[in-house]
């Protein structure tokens, strides 16, 4: 598959930071037992929006939420990603564009029990670098000491609570200030008042860095907390309608 020359830098293009046309996807292809899961998708998604992408169970969320990350290609149709053509990358270009502009978070947060909390918050970085770095460094402790947990930098995962884990998983996603950052049921492992936080703070980061925000969310109200909800539904998209979220003067 053809490689660019180079993906370091998102492209400057003026587009959506996120846009799909006609994504397809198919599994078992060719055999008796083929299934679609998408229909062909359109989507766009523009710089700094806060997005719910919401849908019952086998909707296609997760299926849709894994084609933005580049983490599985699209039977059809083609996906932008900060500008990008994506669907004809390689797998080593795939993923250096995935480690420049794109950060994930997960409902279970994936630290390394091995790594501080400091250290799991480089780590993207550092893969994508070969190297530690002074400067990587001091965002994490700025990004910590912003979630108020810089006291918390040389615990290891055992060590902090649920919550604890996500703001730590929350600031590795935002540690090289990607222009989109896809998170899958961030808050769904966290109880009411902890959930609160985690998405106060997605809010937070979103206002402050610009970073698009697509969320997979089963809960309604975080739903409406968000600028924009797409409604899934057996591979399409049903709906597209402004959320609930308060207007900001």
């Amino acid at each position: 598959m053809a490689e660019p020359m180079d993906v370091a830098q998102p492209a400057d293009t003026g587009e959506p930071v996120l846009r799909l046309e006609r994504v397809r996807k198919c599994y078992n292809v060719g055999t008796p037992i083929e299934v679609e899961v998408l229909h062909g998708i359109d989507l766009e998604v523009g710089p700094g929006e806060f997005v719910a992408l919401v849908g019952p169970s086998g909707s296609g969320k997760s299926t849709l939420l894994n084609i933005l990350g580049l983490l599985d290609r699209p039977t059809d149709g083609e996906v932008w990603i900060a500008g990008h053509a994506t669907r004809q990358l390689g797998d080593v270009a795939r993923s250096r564009l995935r480690g420049q502009v794109l950060g994930f978070v997960f409902q279970f947060h994936h630290l390394l029990t091995a790594f501080t909390a400091l250290d799991n918050i480089q780590l993207p970085r550092w893969a994508a670098m070969g190297r530690e770095d002074d400067e990587v460094r001091a965002r994490a402790l700025e990004l910590l000491d912003a979630v108020g947990m810089k006291a918390f930098a040389q615990r290891r995962p055992k060590e902090l609570s649920g919550g604890q884990q996500q703001r730590v998983a929350i600031c590795r996603a935002l540690i090289h200030r990607p222009p989109v950052v896809l998170a899958d049921e961030p808050t769904g492992n966290l109880d009411t008042e902890t959930s609160a936080q985690a998405f106060s703070l997605l809010r937070r980061f979103n206002r402050e860095f610009g970073c698009a925000f697509i969320i997979v969310t089963h809960d309604p109200k975080l739903a409406e907390g968000c600028d924009r909800v797409i409604e899934m539904v057996d591979g399409h998209i049903v709906q597209d309608r402004a959320g609930h979220a308060p207007r900001l003067e």
